[in-house]
């Protein structure tokens, strides 16, 4: 909430709002970037290499990024959770699941986009 994140045409990312949570402090060193979304307090970006960050408030662990996530596609980021679609089709989500907003349907494939 209160956040906006811009992709800059040098694969950098620039982020801006309000900050109470470390929401708009882009992890220094971050290139390579080729996608971006902003959830509630936190933020998401896709590297060309396939790689998810992460940063913000993590409170229900929605900026801990599986270990061995990799192939990614897209990503979006939800108000608690985030969300990867990898290469094979495959959906990852992590993060709050109160509404089982992480729980990926079983059996879901030949995904094209994610939101």
């Amino acid at each position: 909430n209160h956040l906006s994140i811009a992709l800059l045409e040098n694969g950098r990312v620039v982020a801006w709002g309000r900050n109470n949570v470390g929401q708009t402090d882009v992890p220094e060193g971050l290139e390579e970037v080729i996608a971006v979304s902003a959830g509630g307090h936190h933020s998401l970006a896709l590297k060309a290499n396939g790689e998810v960050v992460a940063w913000g408030y993590n409170i229900s662990g929605q900026t801990t990024v599986p270990h061995g996530l990799t192939n990614v596609t897209m990503v979006a980021a939800g108000g608690s959770h985030s969300l990867a679609l990898k290469s094979d089709g495959t959906v990852v989500g992590w993060g709050r699941n109160h509404f089982d907003e992480t729980s990926v349907p079983s059996g879901l494939g030949q995904v094209r986009a994610i939101a």
